[in-house]
């Protein structure tokens, strides 16, 4: 109160931090130095609390501008006066510089007196100080702003040690950096996304409020913006950040009415875009980024818009259509929003006060709703396409069964039709013989069609054979328009064989370039109304060029590849015109493309088509081959946590409260204690707080699912010291191979019967079991064995110092006796020691080891007496102690110094080993690869773990010695 502040109850050695939140001096209209303080006192004009603005407070009768400058100062008493402190800055607007006890420790620009001479910035920092034996704090704060809507301490200033101001730094700028890089990497995602599915706006507004998004959190908080880019002006810097809040609202609006069609009203649409866009004029234009009634409409004009989108969102979730949680989910994130930017600008509240999850939960729910729409049109897609694929089936087994049916009675009307031509039934006269030949025609064309849909339905079933050979092209072509004679009689159109006899030979199968070309001409023939079919080829780099060229309506530009596809024709009223089902182009290509060749169309509306056709070219001859013959008969987040009561202790984790509820009540009957939790992140915290003997996790869980977990609990626990037993509805191999991938040591199937997951159970806690007996075991082992080399050592030193050292060798006798007899000592396996026992047997043991190295050893206590009393697992120092002797000290030629300390703590008993041997690199911290690791070290890893889910904590370099120290419950 009134500049001065007393911090003698605070512990300057803490992690606490101090808000210097209150009264502070206030100089208006001058920036004072640590000088002008040294020549006198001076007597404050006011007193202004911090946090808040200047602007409208009174100095007598003098009410105070927006713009100006001014110090404050406030005077603070410590209880220490040794250390390092430090400052956090928030929010200081618009230029500030802060001095301790006379020094400078930061600035954010340049205050000033002049206008024209400030430097506008305002990037949170934090300065440091020593005290210097002073425990009394001077802080002086000058500030000055010409470019704000409010200016002043807006906001705290905090004080703390100097690791704990530079953890809460980093911890901002980390918590900015991976919210503003979320935004990005989303936005970035769904603007690719929006190119790949063009046809979907919502995709690209949604990439638009991401980086929007990530770029108005670059401007807050830590301002990471004007940290990436120090030398970016005030100015710049306040568009940045109007513009992107303008830019979150105006695109989530239209990613709004773009994902709900038909909710969002699109005059409600306009009317916000108008505003949205006349504020984004005046931040453009005017000087509105720094004006009071300007900011304070922002925030009401935010709260509507963002309010609204949350309506229709909420709206359209009362809908109950796909997704509606998730709608549900951004409708209460755009209020919260709304409610957390209000507080924080009407309260002044820090960047931080509140997590910033709201607009990370809007963008992943908004992010997965999408999501479940694309999943919803695939399936979708998906079943259609069966449906068509199973039709397209049905269809094709139905042409060819027609087809095959219709052989038999249109090879009868061709024969018939032909035995009445030539007489079978009398002489016929001239019309009569042509109406006959006219129907013997026509059945052969349909029989070529039959013949059509059987080559259709081989090619599609792989099982169509070729014959390759030499083929003369002019006798096939010349076959085919014979062929064609009749069917063009009403036609003034002429069929034109422009290809020399024996001239052109391809590779190809003789019946199957003879379909070909029969295709492409009766194409022609059914698209051309009068003119002209011609058939032209020429040699091109060992490959004939067989051109079909018509004088027919032509194909559009856009159709010219869809008439190769099968069914499909170059206009919806061609079949109609021509009696066809759009197959013929399709065999024709997919024939050539079987005997290396291709067709390409070439063509326009009005002008005609060319059909080329290309195939391998063949060596003429030395006789012409004879000509084709036609045939007479020519194809949640919930979780739940309930505990039960027993000796074991299991943990399940699933999303489903009824699953939870049964296995609880089906293994509590057994006497086992269970926790249920609902997801893996829950899970993960009971873990660490207390120890399992057992995991059951269901497979198919929200967020983190079962087989994540299961490789997290594998990242601490191997397989016997926590079994985990996974619950699936599937029974793949593939499924289960990838759960034992990841650590599993069952697999249970839904939906299981309960005597089977009780046996499963008890042989996976017998197998949890068997693992701490097998730590006690080796505890026993650990006890019993005598080292062969110690023995020998202690009874070499013994006999030595008979013959020099009476005195001597009796207390080491002594001395070897207590070892002894400690080390026999078997009192049970899981019974705790008195430490007061275990420092019995160190000293026993390092008497011995000094009574061998002299002088090169040499050994400390720090023994707490109030820790003598309490109880620990047995032989836990001992063999540590030993470590640091034999592979630390006397590994130096000169020996060393081992420390032991044994302390009481908060009501833990913590345990250090320290010496200054010879180390070991850090890489090998581990303790399995420390050096001199025995069995000794890796049981006591061991039986920490299982009995207190702790470790062991080595610290060591290379040259500098080593630290051993484990933490365990102070037990009496």
């Amino acid at each position: 109160m009134s500049g001065s502040i007393d911090l003698t109850e605070w512990d300057c050695a803490s992690d606490v931090t101090v808000p210097l939140n209150g009264e502070w001096s206030f100089y208006w209209s001058r920036l004072l130095t640590p000088a002008d303080l040294a020549e006198g006192a001076i007597t404050p004009q006011a007193y202004m609390n911090v946090p808040g603005h200047w602007n409208g407070q009174r100095i007598g009768d003098v009410t105070l501008p927006i713009n100006g400058y001014a110090t404050y100062r406030l005077q603070a008493h410590l209880s220490c006066s040794e250390g390092t402190l430090a400052l956090k800055t928030s929010n200081i607007r618009a230029s500030n510089r802060i001095f301790v006890n006379g020094d400078e420790i930061g600035h954010s620009g340049s205050p000033a007196a002049d206008p024209s001479a400030i430097i506008h910035r305002n990037t949170p920092y934090a300065g440091y100080f020593q005290l210097q034996g002073n425990n009394d704090l001077d802080i002086l704060v000058q500030v000055a702003s010409f470019k704000s809507f409010n200016s002043g301490m807006v906001q705290t200033i905090t004080l703390g040690r100097q690791d704990v101001i530079a953890h809460l730094g980093e911890y901002n700028v980390l918590l900015d950096g991976v919210v503003s890089s979320g935004f990005l990497f989303i936005g970035l995602y769904f603007f690719v996304l929006y190119f790949q599915r063009n046809n979907s706006k919502e995709l690209i507004y949604f990439a638009f409020v991401s980086f929007c998004g990530g770029i108005y959190q670059m401007t807050h908080s830590e301002r990471l913006l004007m940290k990436l880019l120090p030398s970016l002006d005030v100015m710049p810097q306040l568009w940045i950040e109007n513009l992107s809040a303008l830019g979150v609202l105006f695109f989530f609006s239209r990613f709004t009415y773009y994902l709900l069609p038909g909710v969002f009203s699109r005059k409600a649409l306009r009317v916000l875009e108008i505003i949205l866009a006349a504020c984004a004029l005046l931040v453009i234009f005017t000087k509105a980024t720094y004006y009071a009634p300007y900011i304070y409409s922002i925030l009401p004009m935010s709260a509507f818009v963002m309010g609204l989108n949350g309506y229709y969102m909420y709206k359209a979730s009362l809908k109950r259509r796909p997704g509606a949680v998730y709608l549900t989910l951004s409708a209460i994130s755009c209020f919260i929003m709304m409610f957390t930017s209000a507080l924080n600008t009407l309260w002044q509240l820090d960047g931080h006060f509140f997590l910033p999850i709201a607009q990370p939960i809007l963008v992943i729910s908004q992010a997965l709703y999408m999501s479940l729409q694309f999943t919803n049109d695939y399936n979708q897609v998906r079943r259609l396409t069966d449906k068509l694929s199973a039709a397209d089936k049905l269809k094709d087994e139905f042409l060819a069964n027609t087809s095959h049916e219709f052989k038999s009675p249109l090879n009868g009307i061709i024969n018939i039709s032909q035995s009445l031509i030539e007489g079978a039934r009398g002489p016929l006269g001239r019309e009569q013989s042509e109406d006959l030949q006219l129907v013997r025609d026509i059945g052969r064309r349909l029989t070529i069609l039959v013949n059509d849909i059987l080559d259709y339905s081989r090619m599609k079933h792989r099982d169509l054979v070729l014959h390759i050979a030499p083929v003369d092209l002019s006798a096939v072509v010349g076959a085919v328009i014979g062929l064609y004679g009749y069917a063009i009689k009403s036609k003034p159109l002429l069929l034109d064989n422009r290809i020399p006899p024996a001239a052109f030979f391809v590779m190809a199968d003789e019946n199957r370039l003879y379909q070909i070309i029969r295709n492409l001409i009766d194409n022609a023939v059914k698209y051309t109304e009068r003119g002209s079919v011609s058939v032209t080829a020429r040699i091109t780099a060992g490959q004939v060029k067989i051109t079909v060229s018509d004088t027919g309506r032509g194909i559009p530009p856009d159709r010219l590849e869809s008439v190769f596809m099968s069914y499909e024709q170059a206009a919806e009223t061609d079949t109609q015109l021509s009696g066809g089902v759009g197959l013929g182009l399709f065999i024709a290509r997919q024939l050539a493309e079987l005997q290396g060749g291709t067709i390409v169309a070439v063509s326009s509306i009005g002008s005609g088509t060319q059909m080329i056709l290309t195939l391998p070219a063949a060596p003429v001859p030395a006789e012409a081959v004879p000509p084709v013959e036609i045939e007479e008969a020519p194809e949640p987040e919930k979780f739940y946590a309930m505990e039960g009561h027993g000796p074991v202790n299991i943990l399940i984790v699933d999303d489903d409260y009824s699953n939870l509820r049964t296995l609880l009540n089906v293994l509590s009957l057994d006497g086992y204690k269970v926790t249920a939790v609902g997801s893996g992140e829950e899970a993960l915290q009971r873990i660490e707080e207390q120890s399992y003997d057992l995991c059951i996790l269901d497979i198919m869980m929200p967020g983190m699912s079962g087989y994540d977990l299961c490789r997290q609990i594998r990242e601490r626990y191997t397989l016997p010291e926590l079994p985990v037993l996974l619950v699936t509805a599937g029974s793949s191999r593939e499924g289960m191979a990838f759960g034992f991938d990841a650590g599993a040591n069952d697999f249970l199937q839904k939906p299981y019967d309960m005597s089977e997951l009780r046996t499963r159970v008890r042989t996976l806690v017998a197998l949890k079991q068997a693992m701490g007996q097998v730590v006690q075991k080796e505890l026993a082992f650990l006890q019993a064995q005598i080292k062969p080399h110690f023995l020998f050592n202690t009874l070499n030193t013994i006999l030595s110092l008979s013959h020099t050292d009476h005195a001597k060798s009796r207390t080491v006798l002594q001395n070897f006796s207590a070892y002894l007899r400690y080390s026999f000592d078997f009192r049970g396996e899981a019974e705790l020691s008195e430490v007061r026992r275990e420092l019995t047997l160190i000293k026993a043991y390092v008497d011995i080891e000094l009574a061998r190295f002299g002088s090169e050893l040499r050994v400390e206590y720090d023994i707490d007496p109030e820790a003598g009393a309490c109880r620990m697992p047995p032989l836990m120092l001992q063999p540590i102690v030993e470590n640091a002797i034999h592979h630390g000290v006397m590994r130096r030629e000169e020996g060393g110094t081992v420390r032991i300390s044994v302390n009481l703590r908060e009501g833990r008993l913590q345990v250090n080993v320290q010496d200054n041997g010879v180390g070991f690199p850090a890489k090998n911290m581990a303790v399995s690869d420390a050096r001199g690791a025995n069995v000794g070290l890796e049981n006591i890893q061991k039986r920490l773990k299982h009995l207190y889910n702790e470790t062991l904590i080595i610290e060591s370099s290379s040259a500098k010695g080593t630290s051993v120290t484990f933490s365990i419950p102070a037990l009496l």
